[in-house]
């Protein structure tokens, strides 16, 4: 019963430092941007809760959060007429989708299709916030990149503590390099 509290109000104080850090973020960015990505947030602990327990990012979370993310951001470019950065919406996550499908189909063992579908909803949203189309797909090369090298570690130290190869879940791994580089991307693209 302890455990259960301890993880409860764990995820609250995450939830709430997400929504806090969110609106730092994006506190100039308007109202819609930021309930938007405060909620991207908690979608990603709540499936990096659900992938450390059970080992899965489960599809009714998953693919309902890409359909109205990908709903979202487009009546946002609609009504700011900025169609350009929902285009490097789609790109960024047709590139994080397409490099986790290749991980996928050469090691499944070693990313699992639930990986490969959050991509689409990660490179949705880092790719939003390029000011072009190099930079969206910097930031979303760099959102894989400190996700692998995170979950690298992780996995590094599981294999050194375990003394054996064992599965762990590398949604949240993935989850915190987008994370990451949502909250600091000003600074990277420059703006």
């Amino acid at each position: 019963m302890l455990q259960v509290r301890v993880t409860v109000a764990m995820t609250i104080v995450a939830g709430l430092v997400l929504a806090i850090l969110g609106w730092w973020r994006f506190r100039d960015s308007g109202p819609a941007e930021t309930v938007l990505y405060v909620a991207l947030f908690w979608v990603l602990l709540a499936l990096s809760i659900i992938d450390l327990r059970e080992y899965r990012l489960p599809d009714r979370i998953v693919l309902p959060s890409i359909a109205i993310g990908m709903v979202s951001l487009s009546l946002l470019a609609w009504s700011n007429d900025t169609f350009d950065r929902l285009q490097y919406a789609f790109i960024g996550a047709l590139i994080y989708f397409g490099v986790l499908l290749i991980a996928h189909l050469v090691s499944p063992r070693g990313m699992g299709f639930g990986d490969v579908k959050l991509a689409v909803l990660l490179g949705l949203a880092v790719g939003w916030l390029g000011p072009n189309m190099t930079e969206s797909v910097q930031l979303v090369l760099w959102a894989m990149l400190l996700g692998f090298i995170s979950g690298s570690i992780a996995g590094v130290v599981l294999l050194v503590i375990r003394r054996r190869n064992v599965p762990f879940p590398f949604g949240p791994f993935l989850a915190f390099g987008t994370i990451a580089i949502v909250l600091f991307s000003a600074p990277l693209v420059g703006s």
